[in-house]
């Protein structure tokens, strides 16, 4: 079974494990991939991603070809008057923008039903010291932190006039009979394999240290009253190029509808779907609280000394090395 910073190479793909046994790395806990959409003393939730950008993005691609169908509008009236009768226009047009809006729509519920099946939404509880996980047949599962599986892996791609290197952040939890499996996978892009190893960190510092140690949720990213409330502080406060800008953007990118869509969203693929992980996501007396394994306490002092030695955990040649002399260098031939 894989463990910390063990290796795997795997159809060109280079992916250095984060956990089980989730050690700390070294770096700085945040959000890069701003997944993180719920925290309390008692859990986090990391989202299946940002589904109020999406909405914003195809509702801003409708925005723009509604402009540009009422210019064909203007154009036809002005420059081909008279070709054409003007209901035979308007109904041309607007069977146009019908079918640009069903499009999109369509688009935003395949993506999410192909998506949510892909990225539940994920709860970690502190007190408890396990994760709640949705597999892609709607059962939940309660799973050990200490054996939940994370991974950051790379790959590089080099064509006859292009190179470029890609990154994606995983985690999920152990398949019960396989060492090598999952009971799921949730991805994500991350650029670069520290934005996904600080996004793990942010994961591991709140059930390993507290919510104090990470950042919170950017609720004004998330709540529609808040997002709106800091509108009208920019006209109160005469800041008129911020307001005017806000006031544009939120129209032509159909924010209220985004918000809304969002808390659908968020609501059909939370854990709370579950009755039992509604009274498990209830705060323990602190004496309840579960403890961290013997095994992890000491092998997290271990790496410190190392980190003290100012040795850094994102040193893939060293990792590589140091995996294929202990045997812990996983290919598809030796799984």
């Amino acid at each position: 079974m894989y463990k910390f910073s063990d290796v795997e190479q795997s159809d060109g793909v280079t992916s250095l494990i984060l956990s089980p046994l989730p050690i700390w790395t070294g770096y700085q806990a945040s959000d890069p991939l701003k997944v993180l959409t719920k925290k309390n003393d008692v859990y986090i939730d990391i989202g299946s991603g940002n589904a109020k950008g999406a909405f914003e993005l195809l509702y801003g691609g409708q925005s723009i070809a509604s402009i540009i169908l009422l210019l064909s509008y203007l154009f036809l009236n002005i420059f081909i008057y008279g070709r054409f009768s003007h209901s035979t226009v308007i109904l041309i047009l607007l069977c146009c923008w019908l079918f640009i809006i069903l499009l999109c729509l369509s688009f935003i519920v395949i993506s999410h039903i192909q998506h949510g099946k892909e990225n539940m939404q994920t709860r970690f509880n502190r007190q408890r010291r396990e994760v709640a996980w949705v597999d892609d047949k709607k059962q939940l599962h309660l799973v050990p932190w200490e054996s939940f599986k994370a991974w950051v892996g790379s790959a590089s791609t080099i064509g006859d006039s292009i190179a470029y290197r890609s990154s994606l952040f995983g985690m999920g939890p152990p398949a019960p009979d396989d060492p090598h499996g999952f009971l799921g996978v949730w991805r994500m892009p991350c650029g670069t394999e520290l934005a996904g190893i600080m996004q793990w960190e942010c994961i591991r510092s709140f059930m390993e240290l507290g919510p104090d140690h990470i950042p919170d949720v950017d609720m004004t990213q998330r709540d529609a009253i808040l997002h709106f409330k800091k509108r009208k502080k920019m006209r109160r406060q005469a800041e008129w190029g911020d307001w005017v800008k806000q006031v544009l953007a939120d129209w032509f990118l159909g924010r209220f509808w985004a918000f809304k869509f969002a808390k659908l969203f968020e609501r059909l693929e939370s854990v709370e779907i579950f009755p039992e992980a509604v009274e498990w996501s209830k705060p323990l007396p602190e004496e309840q609280w579960a403890k961290p394994s013997a095994e992890l306490v000491e092998l997290e002092k271990k790496w410190r000394q190392r980190y003290k030695r100012r040795e850094k955990f994102f040193d893939m040649d060293r990792r590589i090395a140091e995996a294929k002399a202990e045997g812990r260098y996983y290919t598809p031939v030796n799984e």
